[in-house]
């Protein structure tokens, strides 16, 4: 059987080909045919975990043309709207940027939400809209040249990595008119709501039955049949014996001191503008607590942020911050895309290590509390406002379609003032148990357990469906 990969970009290379999915696909004799928009450099770590890997198949770069980006536009802010009252959340408003530059864009977007407003009223107008944007794309030059790769291969499955991925669309399209299955894993568990899904597949494969309902709400033409929960492997390396090592080897490569108590402040993406605040805060509140009791702290940025938005506040206190960067490595320091930065297999034991030796992970509404979650440790969530009003209020943020998943749980701490940074600290270190006392509970809500067999569930599931005639 042949199964063709859409790797749109590197993220997914860290989530899917360095786990157990390759391995259990090989496992059921399944030739793996890999179409991506990655670096070379990035091919080759890949190959050094999966030396069986040989097919690579490049995609040129693709840009729609003016009325297929025209009405993909239209389709998004129309979905934004109609997942509104079907979630009853308004804050998938804010998941549409208004803040676009340049006049042709400008001109773009303010179409898109006139147009989409009236279409957000007219589901079937919705669907004909995606009918009508397949059919574009299609006709396209570079759908043309990979429709007789595609033939020639004539695979049982193409399964695209990232549902919101562009590049996949041309090739999805291919399959669609030529009666090939498809079937599409989710980026996050948060990308639902935000009308992200580009193209429709025979199958989607969901982290869980949250994730299934969230689905046969915001898209009312799928089969739920056709949504099967295999979880997601990105939380399999936890698991991983050979990556593990002692505190005392971990610690004195960074030059961390084993006797203190460990916080890991963990940062997101540069689309988050305040984080340099909220981890000044946390450091010049800690520099307050006596030398004897007072913790360490891991800095780990986002491994998307090539900023130097947090140069002041290393420097400032270099005495209590260890800045261990992650391995991830771009093959051109001129573009910062997710197609060109990737992760050396080695961050897995970066990561693994980080989480296993810190005591605590702190951070603004991060997915890192699940990676803490996996090993049992607690997290505290910000969750003040460190300016007068700020572009994204943090009582928005938490308000997210993704965060009602905690609804009657206790998940997380959290911190609501600068004020209560210390004593909430300190009682989370002493006593980490009763701090997000349901995190073990949050995860099995967000993805299926067991986390060490979410690689096998998908594979066997893929099985299933090329053999099912």
């Amino acid at each position: 059987m042949k199964i063709i990969l859409i790797v749109p970009d590197c993220v997914v290379v860290r989530n899917y080909l360095y786990s157990n999915f390759v391995k259990e696909l090989e496992q059921k004799n399944f030739e793996i045919i890999i179409f991506h928009q990655i670096p070379q450099l990035a091919i080759n770590e890949i190959i050094k975990v999966n030396p069986n890997l040989k097919s690579f198949h490049h995609i040129d770069n693709f840009k729609e043309n003016f009325l297929a980006r025209t009405i993909r536009e239209i389709i998004v802010y129309a979905r934004i709207l109609y997942n509104i009252k079907a979630f009853k959340n308004k804050t998938i408003r804010l998941f549409w940027d208004d803040n676009k530059k340049g006049f042709k864009r400008k001109v773009l977007f303010k179409t898109s939400k006139i147009l989409g407003l009236f279409l957000s009223k007219f589901y079937s107008l919705i669907l004909f809209s995606e009918k009508l944007y397949d059919s574009l794309i299609y006709k396209q030059s570079i759908t043309k040249n990979l429709e007789q790769k595609i033939l020639d291969i004539n695979p049982d499955l193409v399964l695209n990595l990232h549902q919101r991925s562009l590049i996949a669309t041309p090739l999805v399209v291919i399959c669609e008119k030529h009666k090939i299955k498809t079937a599409t894993t989710f980026f996050s568990w948060d990308n639902v709501p935000k009308a992200r899904l580009v193209n429709k597949y025979d199958y989607y494969f969901a982290w869980s039955d949250l994730m299934k309902q969230d689905i046969k709400i915001a898209y009312l033409e799928i089969n739920t049949n056709k949504v099967i929960v295999t979880g997601t492997p990105q939380f399999e390396f936890y698991f991983n014996e050979d990556l593990k090592e002692s505190k005392a080897i971990f610690f004195n490569r960074y030059g961390l001191d084993i006797s203190k108590k460990t916080i890991c402040y963990s940062s997101n993406d540069p689309s988050s503008p305040y984080d340099p605040v909220y981890f000044n805060d946390i450091c010049e509140e800690i520099l307050k607590i006596d030398l004897e009791n007072r913790p360490q702290i891991i800095f780990r940025i986002n491994p998307f942020d090539k900023t130097n938005r947090f140069d002041k506040v290393l420097e400032k206190y270099k005495s209590i911050i260890f800045n261990i960067t992650p391995d991830w490595q771009t093959e051109s320091k001129n573009e910062m895309r997710f197609t060109n930065i990737y992760a050396n297999y080695n961050d897995n034991k970066v990561l693994l290590n980080t989480v296993l030796h810190s005591d605590l992970v702190i951070n603004l509404g991060s997915t890192m509390a699940h990676d803490f979650a996996v090993l049992n440790k607690p997290c505290l969530y910000l969750n003040y406002d460190v300016i007068e009003n700020p572009t994204l209020k943090i009582n928005d943020v938490y308000q997210f379609q993704h965060f009602k998943s905690m609804a009657n749980i206790e998940a997380v701490g959290w911190i609501n003032s600068k004020s209560e940074i210390n004593e909430t600290i300190l009682e989370t270190l002493n006593e980490p148990d009763k701090t997000g006392k349901d995190r073990k509970k949050w995860m099995e809500i967000i993805v299926k357990h067991p986390l060490e067999k979410n690689s096998l569930y998908l594979a066997n599931e893929i099985y299933k469906i090329c053999t099912f005639v």
